[in-house]
This record gives structure tokens, sequence and C-alpha cells, in this order.
């Protein structure tokens, strides 16, 4: 262990008495062995601090600290990146399970391709019970069949999130700590709120290359009563999209004419599934153009089925727009979109 470089997980917990158990024991059952796993809770108040004390008795690379008041979700992943120590850090979250060798291979990945400061990792979607929902997700989204991406810097970032979308799983990413803690330092949120972690990875590609393994080696919990599936039914421009409007803007003279159109058409598909949650929802405060008949749309969307099945829905909801649906279709049309049972 001792010839192992040191690998310092910090989590950021609140209120997740039902599934913390389930993050920890994945961690502690690790095959790289020289770890120390912190948790910062944020003033929690449901059962998470007394199971937490029990594990920090248990596993003598368990620290725990508790914030006296609650400081903000990205307050408390702030604080996790400013306590990373080792020569690699990451922040996983707790209400994940992970795979029992996610460490090691991010770490020999780190380790065989120097010029990469950090790398993340592919995942099955589960439920709140555990059942997986799809796998591969990051590698069902590429054409090449590769076992891992590299992105060289910011701009091939930018192509690569106009092509496929988010591809950086936040809760894998591991990190040089002396990046993480000295170089990134925090979230961004003043400028990206919800999405200041798409914009994280943007501004770690200035001191290195990021990698991506195609290998799930986390099951990553989409639960109904969690932030990022809550944020799903917003009616409002993404956050992501900020983001990626941000260094568009900033690199858009060293595009392609195809990339172009494939961030016209990035924005488009945020303009539609936010009108389709307009009329889930019965909230219409933001009026998104739909250039459903926009050439450079039109182009992108005959490229494959799904971007197909994106133009056509946008017509259609052009349409429903103007019109109210009953409450209970309403209600079923999301418990079918989300999977609620």
């Amino acid at each position: 262990m001792s010839n192992q470089p040191l690998v310092c997980i910090c989590i950021p917990n609140y209120n997740n008495e039902k599934t913390i158990r389930e993050t920890l024991d994945s961690l502690v059952k690790q095959t790289y062995k020289n770890i120390i796993i912190k948790i910062f809770d944020n003033a929690s108040t449901d059962n998470s601090m007394p199971i937490l004390k029990e594990y920090k008795n248990k596993y003598q690379n368990i620290q725990v600290f508790q914030n006296k008041i609650n400081i903000g979700g990205e307050g408390n992943f702030n604080k996790c990146i400013q306590n990373l120590e080792g020569e690699f850090g990451a922040l996983y979250h707790s209400d994940d399970i992970y795979e029992p060798t996610i460490v090691e291979e991010q770490v020999g990945f780190l380790l065989k391709r120097q010029e990469c400061v950090a790398v993340s990792t592919d995942m099955n979607l589960i439920d709140e019970n555990c059942n997986k929902l799809q796998q591969n997700v990051i590698k069902g989204l590429l054409l090449e069949n590769n076992n891992y991406i590299i992105v060289d810097n910011q701009i091939e970032m930018l192509k690569k999130v106009l092509e496929i979308g988010n591809f950086i799983v936040c809760p894998t990413v591991m990190m040089k700590t002396d990046i993480y803690k000295n170089k990134i330092k925090s979230y961004d949120v003043e400028n990206f709120r919800t999405a200041a972690d798409l914009d994280l990875w943007f501004r770690t590609c200035e001191y290195g290359k990021f990698g991506t393994i195609l290998k799930p080696l986390i099951n990553y919990r989409q639960s109904s009563s969690s932030y990022t599936f809550r944020t799903k039914l917003s009616t409002n421009k993404s956050d992501g999209v900020y983001v990626v409007d941000y260094y568009y803007d900033k690199f858009k003279n060293k595009l392609s004419k195809s990339h172009k159109r494939k961030y016209k058409f990035f924005c488009f598909k945020d303009e539609v599934s936010k009108t389709v949650n307009q009329i889930l929802t019965n909230k219409r405060e933001f009026d998104f153009k739909l250039s459903v008949f926009d050439y450079d749309i039109f182009i992108e969307s005959i490229k494959s089925t799904k971007n197909f099945k994106f133009i056509v829905v946008g017509i259609v909801v052009k349409l429903l727009r103007y019109f109210v649906l009953p409450g209970f279709l309403r209600e079923k049309l999301i418990n079918m979109r989300f999977r609620r049972v």
C-alpha cells in the first residue's frame, strides 16, 4: 500500500440517511487501499450523523466533519475541494454506489497518461431501489467503440459537449489534487448555478487533458426526491446552456460550420425539452423561439433518428403550448416521462 499514491475522497452529505451506508460500503470495499475518506455533513436534520459516526469508529481511514450551520450545497462542495490531500482527489456523492475497482482504475489511468489531470467514468443508472434503469449511458452516446475518451483542451471539450451533451459524470471525477485544490479552487455558482460542475470541467482543461473511462464504475441513483431529478422539470433555459453559451462565444471563431450548426441544435433541444416541461407543469413564464423551420436545425435533425424526433416533438409542442392539458393527463405524462410509478 505504501507504494500507492494517496487518494483522498471527499463526500458532501446532507440528509442522505437512506443511501449513505450503501455509498460508504462500496468505498471501504475498494480494491485500491491507500484511501482517505472525508465526509462533510452539511448540518443534516435526519439520522445521517449517527450513521457517519458509526463508520468513523469502525474504519480508521474515515473522517467525519459536520458544519454547525447549513452552508449550502455549493459551499459544502467547495469545502470538500479545499480539504483534499494526497496526490489524487475525488468528490464522490453520498447517494451513489461505486464499483469496487473505480479508484484503482482511475489512478491507473492517470498514472499511465501523465498528460491527463482528471478522469471520469461511465455509469449505470439505478432507481431508488437500486434497480438498473440504463447501462453504459455515456458509451451509448458515442459512435466509436473505444475504451476511453481523452479531451485535449477547452475547444475539444466544447465540441464533444455539442456532439453528445455533458458526458462527464460529476460524482466520478478524480483529479490531481494540486489542480483541484490550488488551480480550480471552487465552483463558479454565481455565474453558472446548477451547471457549475460543467464549467469546472472546462476550466480543468486549462491545465491538462481530461479523460473518461468508458466503463460503468458508478451506479448513479436517479431518485424522484433528488435535486437533479427536480431540475428535470425546470421550465427555464438550462443552466448548462449558459455554460455552453459562454464557451461558444469564447471559441466560435475557431469552430467549423458543422459545430456551429451543432451549437444551434444543442440550444434547440433544450428549448424543446423546456417547452415540454411548460406544457406538463402549466408554467409558461419563459417564451422559447422553437425555430423548427431553421435550415441549420433541419440539417442536424436528419442526421439521426434521435435528432429527427426532436424536431417532430418541437413542431408538436410549438402548437400545444397554446393549450392547457387537463391536470390528470399532465400528471400521467410526467410519470411516463420520468419512469415514476
